[in-house]
């Protein structure tokens, strides 16, 4: 089930409301002494294949964005806390400015699901001394539910909020969190205020436990879906997010200092940048379309040449990744934001020689406006991430084709750019296909490699929340639940493990790696160190077939395990999407919501609390005058 939209007349933030909402937090002044941790979850399991390690190389642009702002509206005393560097961290133990935290917002994606729960569970070993928690993040948004009842014998110890939305969701939370909270008074006790009076019930992008749920009975109130901000240019610019990141350590504390913005660079190599948010495309198996509601939001050409600029000449970045959905999504903008990055400059040279920018856009709109290769090569575009998914066009049809794949990686060598194909392989596709109309994986996998990939990945298809796929996979009984009694993990979700199959898994998970050694092997490193010449082919000797390919055999070694217990283990499967624990309800209609869960029977009823060990008896639910239901 896709998330739901706003009226096409409420997409938006009035114009100028960011930043007025910047204003009025700056002027909460006893709010700014508030303790913060800003920490991004992450599961070293889903560290694989031609990626493994480079995720420690980069600053996720999520939690760098929201430090930022925090900074701008005067929260000074906030520490960012990237999991992948400090494993050990831990909530119970972090002390700043010589007092615990007063408020930790942990992002996570579904995958790095189970780190995130850890923190939670940790943060409430301080009992009533705890912090707000609150989290963010994809998990947040296509899950809401989850947070709050991280195990059955963890409901009433999850999180407090879980927002569904971007910065502004976040900053106008804590705009009325301080209007809620008296001087010498924790977060915490402000949010229980602001909770039971209602306050927070006009801030859209918002999830928490209702007032009046009882222990027997707990239930969720939704605020519906975020507005989102359309001028990109009032969010703060990102360098100030560099300066409050936590060192590297394997300690549960916290340093008595950040990492300088310049020893951030020498540890991170990429600097993600947000320029455009938005894809006309609407995939089965992709959920981003809905939670962009539609729209197509981008920077301005100036704004993005001076957020490069100054990261570029302070921190002397090289290396810039736009964190688009699909950069080429429309002709106009992106014309326009090429042309003012070519003619933007770095300690005086042209974008094209000082900078590496690489994006994501679907090969169908690169083909289209393969006119624009010239100026995006002059304007520092070298890299471009492809989501060809299927040469076949079987899975899903974007316009792309074995012959316009073969012509525009040809065009792009021509400019000295890099094409990296990203894949997906699926139960209909063969391992390998004489038919030259039907190629297997690793035919395609050969011939992206003569075409010119620089690089390539391959995933099997996965269920992913907010998807339109999401409930036809579980229905159709592919989806595995356990192995030989033990449930399957969320960090198994990231398409590198096959947890989604009708046909023997363990073979499946084996013709996926034989898709990767087919392009990463030492023949192929042989023909590009004699063959390819140009530049943009040293990088894929280099950087690819000698880096990104020595971390295949590493990733295929741990993941020897799972194919065993596959081979060997008994499988269970899903008959169904997964039931959440505790019933969710939109908090202006009464009426109840399912984000994630669209039939109306995989609802849990009542009578199911019992089961679900929420309750030594049936609670009987009745309706109020709002149509909330309360414990008779």
């Amino acid at each position: 089930m896709e998330l739901p939209r706003r009226a096409p007349d409420d997409v938006y933030v009035p114009i100028g409301g960011y930043s007025a909402l910047v204003d009025a937090l700056k002027n909460k002044q006893s709010a700014h002494e508030w303790s913060i941790v800003v920490a991004s979850a992450f599961d070293g399991r889903t560290s694989v294949m031609p990626f493994r390690f480079i995720d420690r190389k980069v600053v996720p642009c999520g939690v760098r964005s929201i430090t930022a702002s925090l900074l701008e509206c005067g929260f000074q005393n906030t520490r960012t806390v990237l999991q992948q560097w400090t494993p050990r961290f831990r909530p119970s133990a972090a002390v700043q400015g010589g007092h615990p935290i007063d408020i930790l917002l942990i992002s996570s994606m579904a995958i790095h699901a189970e780190a995130a729960y850890q923190l939670i569970k940790d943060a409430h070993q301080l009992g009533e001394n705890r912090p707000l928690i609150v989290l963010g993040g994809p998990k947040a948004i296509y899950e809401p539910e989850d947070g709050f009842a991280i195990s059955e014998e963890q409901v009433g110890k999850g999180i407090d909020l879980a927002v569904t939305g971007e910065e502004y969701v976040l900053l106008d939370f804590l705009h009325t969190l301080a209007e809620n909270t008296s001087a010498n008074e924790t977060p915490l006790a402000g949010f229980e205020r602001a909770r039971e009076k209602g306050s927070l019930n006009a801030i859209p992008g918002l999830v928490y436990r209702a007032p009046e749920s009882q222990a027997d009975f707990p239930y969720l109130l939704n605020t519906g879906v975020q507005r989102l901000v359309k001028d990109l240019d009032s969010l703060p610019m990102p360098l100030a997010g560099f300066s409050r990141i936590e060192p590297a350590h394997r300690r549960r504390t916290l340093s008595a200092r950040p990492l300088t913005p310049q020893q951030v660079r020498k540890k991170a190599m990429v600097a993600t940048l947000v320029t455009t948010h938005g894809c006309r495309f609407h995939c089965d198996f992709c959920p981003i379309p809905a939670y962009q509601q539609r729209t197509w939001r981008y920077k301005s050409p100036g704004r993005i040449v001076d957020e490069i600029r100054q990261l570029g000449e302070e921190l002397n970045y090289r290396y810039f990744f736009g964190t688009d959905d699909n950069f080429f999504n429309d002709r106009g903008s992106v014309e326009e934001i090429l042309t003012g990055m070519a003619n933007g400059t770095v300690n005086g040279k042209p974008f094209g020689e000082a900078i590496h920018f690489l994006t994501e856009a679907t090969e169908f709109d690169v083909y289209k406006n393969r006119d624009l290769l010239p100026l995006a090569r002059k304007a520092g575009l070298k890299t471009i991430y492809f989501g060809i998914e299927d040469l076949n066009a079987q899975l899903i049809n974007k316009g792309q084709s074995l012959n316009k794949t073969e012509d525009l990686f040809r065009e792009l060598q021509q400019n000295e750019m890099e094409g990296f194909a990203m894949m997906i392989h699926h139960d209909d596709q063969p391992l390998f296909s004489r038919e030259p109309k039907r190629l297997g994986v690793i035919n395609q996998a050969r011939e992206l490699y003569k075409m010119g990939a620089v690089g390539y990945q391959t995933t099997y298809i996965t269920p992913s929340h907010g998807a339109k796929n999401f409930e036809t996979m579980f229905d159709s009984g592919a989806v595995i639940s356990k192995i030989s009694g033990r449930p399957i993990p969320e960090a198994y979700y990231d398409g590198n493990h096959v947890i989604a199959s009708r046909k023997q898994v363990w073979l499946r998970q084996l013709q996926l790696w034989a898709a990767y050694l087919a392009f990463y092997n030492p023949l192929h490193f042989v023909q590009t160190l004699l063959r390819d010449q140009k530049r943009v082919h040293n990088r894929r000797l280099f950087r690819w077939q000698i880096m990104g390919g020595s971390m295949i055999p590493m990733s295929i070694l741990k993941g020897i395990p799972y194919v065993l217990s596959t081979a060997f283990g008994k499988i269970e499967r899903h008959a169904g999407p997964t039931v959440r624990c505790l019933p969710m309800y939109d908090v202006h209609t009464g009426k109840r919501i399912r984000w994630g869960i669209d039939s109306d029977s995989y609802v849990m009823a009542p009578e199911q609390l019992d089961e679900a060990k929420f309750s030594s008896s049936t609670a009987e639910k009745r309706p109020t005058s709002t149509g909330l239901p309360v414990i008779s």
